[in-house]
């Protein structure tokens, strides 16, 4: 083989190695970007949901049944669960005394 040759072999294989490195880079970032966009819909679903129910809880004369409306409103779903001593309605858990008050409010992503 003369030098042109393998000249060219190497220029072709660089080329195809540095397009698929590009490509790879061009994939991940997509990927974190969605990642990243999913993460800022739960806090900001979770942000509105804490700005709703703080005046509500914060009204001694409120019941459960109204601070659990106001977090569904804002989080626009109908969906509540229990779990682990907390009603979740949306990205929030919500965990409320024996006489009805709220006693503590957790996020989705919190490891707690």
């Amino acid at each position: 083989m003369n030098k042109s040759r393998v000249a060219i072999l190497v220029l072709a294989l660089a080329l195809i190695g540095s397009n698929a490195w590009w490509a790879y880079r061009a994939v991940d970032a997509g990927v974190t970007a969605g990642y990243h966009e999913a993460s800022f819909r739960e806090h900001h679903q979770a942000l509105a949901q804490a700005i709703a129910i703080l005046p509500v809880a914060a009204n001694p004369d409120a019941t459960p049944a109204q601070v659990l409306e106001a977090a569904k409103q804002a989080a626009r779903t109908s969906n509540t669960f229990e779990e682990d001593g907390f009603v979740w309605v949306g990205q929030l858990g919500l965990k409320f005394s024996g006489a009805g008050r709220l006693l503590e409010v957790k996020p989705s992503w919190s490891p707690f």
